[in-house]
């Protein structure tokens, strides 16, 4: 095995803290990074990945009537490379953004797809390889689609080991393209996904633990959730036979963001949905059986929730939630940080309205990264307000806590990524007791797909054991590394394939 090293600590934060309170341990901080730079306004989605292979996390963030922007990362530093790398400049209603390396050449690529009142047709960049610029291929390839665009996921839905990419679209029927050889396929019909409802989240896993990919669909507009059971290449809406459909919803009430984990590390993926009523948190109990259990975790709020995602901030072994909301033409709507107490979760921003993460707040995209390296995970928000900005706040984790964590890359000694949807789960080396489990992104934080290591908050630095199960054509392949030491990767990704 090999490792790959990230960049040291850096002290590159400007403007006020901000104090989160944390039973059992020190108080955990957040601070603002280059706060000049990331004030723009407009701001819809963001996405993380490591465009360039420079072992840093690099930033892309979508914007509405303002220009898209790449902020590569410099040691910590971020700079606006958009224009230098041949991303185009025009003022549109972006709202997409999906990294997939979709031709499998170890450089990851990018598909923005474009929101309604807009001629610009959704473009994919292939990423060239040299770190400086990317080509537009959508037309090429067949994915210049029109229309109002939603969460888009390269996913392998086949498992013939290419990405495939699903694209919703909240003012038609969704589109499912199969990748043959680097070209795209509508299957959408043939599949049983080309679904007429008004989809704005998707989120892929495998619910039932068949070796494929299934996906839950978040629609809105009183519409019905989906969630399709993936039977070799053809799916089935089975929502509402597990009582996950939300039937009898009035026009003004839909569910928007949608994230996977396993809140309760007992080893299976549960979901979180946002909705414009109560949010939804379905415990999975195995079987492909769901239980709705929001309340009982004290995740039911009712708050027009938005952008999710999930992370263990604390890294205290049980992972956390951030979630956002939005009300039209409201600026500085309350987010929710959800911290994970193993026995539900408590809202632990300020309840100050004025504090810092409450006034520059997110009220589209969300998600978690560990940009500088340290072992903690910093976050990245997003406003389209016309006062709204799209700030990146570090954690500021005392050291012996933020070392506390172990991060998994999947990729692996020829530079292939692992296909989105793959299962990584940690155990006591000592015990064999499961500690947690995480899963290669398929879609979340508000139309956005990150690719970033699997970061794995750890309540004590003993060796473990990582069981890493991707999906193959031959079901569910899982591997076993035995006895990694935490304290050898600090400050580095492990990298097991």
């Amino acid at each position: 095995m090999t490792c790959r090293h990230i960049v040291t600590r850096l002290g590159l934060l400007a403007g006020s803290t901000i104090g989160l309170a944390h039973a059992g341990s020190a108080t955990p901080h957040f601070e603002p990074v280059q706060a000049a730079l990331f004030a723009a306004p407009g701001a819809q989605s963001v996405s993380w990945a490591d465009y360039d292979n420079d072992g840093d996390l690099d930033l892309a963030v979508t914007f509405k009537n303002r220009p898209n922007r790449l902020y590569k990362n410099n040691d910590g530093e971020f700079t606006d490379v958009a224009g230098q790398v041949g991303w185009h400049r025009n003022v549109d209603d972006a709202r997409v953004l999906a990294w997939g390396d979709y031709n499998g050449d170890g450089h990851l690529d990018l598909y923005v797809g474009y929101g309604k009142d807009t001629k610009t047709r959704n473009r994919l960049y292939r990423n060239n390889g040299d770190g400086k610029l990317f080509t537009d291929v959508a037309a090429e390839v067949g994915l210049d689609l029109t229309g109002t665009t939603r969460q888009s996921s390269w996913v392998d839905y086949d498992n013939d080991g290419d990405l495939d990419i699903y694209i919703c679209m909240r003012d038609r029927y969704n589109y499912l393209f199969r990748n043959d050889a680097g070209k795209f396929t509508d299957v959408s019909r043939s599949s049983g996904l080309r679904d007429p409802r008004r989809s704005v989240g998707a989120v892929w896993f495998d619910m039932d633990s068949d070796g494929d990919l299934d996906v839950f669909l978040a629609n809105q507009n009183g519409d019905r959730d989906g969630f399709y059971r993936n039977d070799n290449g053809r799916f089935t809406d089975i929502a509402a036979s597990l009582d996950m459909d939300r039937p009898r919803r009035p026009l003004n009430v839909g569910s928007t963001g949608v994230g996977v984990a396993d809140y309760d590390n007992d080893g299976d993926l549960d979901l979180f949905v946002a909705t414009y009523a109560n949010n939804l948190l379905y415990r999975n109990d195995g079987g492909g059986q769901f239980v709705e259990v929001a309340a009982s975790q004290g995740l039911d709020g009712d708050f027009h929730g938005v952008g999710v995602d999930w992370g263990d901030y604390d890294n205290d072994g049980r992972i956390d939630l951030y979630v956002n909301a939005y009300l039209s033409g409201v600026f500085a709507e309350q987010d929710y940080l959800y911290r994970n107490t193993g026995k539900g979760f408590e809202d632990v921003l300020p309840p100050d309205k004025n504090a810092l993460i409450r006034r520059r707040d997110a009220d589209h995209g969300t998600r978690w990264g560990d940009f500088d390296g340290d072992g903690d995970l910093d976050l990245a928000l997003a406003s389209n307000h016309k006062r709204g900005t799209h700030q990146l706040y570090r954690n500021q984790l005392p050291d012996d806590l933020a070392r506390r964590s172990l991060r998994v890359s999947l990729r692996d000694q020829q530079g292939r990524f692992a296909r989105p949807g793959s299962e990584v789960r940690l155990y006591d080396s000592a015990t064999g007791k499961l500690l947690a489990t995480r899963m290669v992104d398929t879609g979340s934080g508000y139309c956005s797909q990150s690719n970033t290591p699997l970061h794995f908050g750890l309540a004590s630095m003993a060796p473990v054991t990582v069981e890493v199960t991707r999906l193959t054509a031959k079901g569910r392949e899982v591997t076993r590394f035995e006895n990694v030491n935490p304290a050898d990767y600090s400050g580095q990704v492990y990298r097991p394939l």
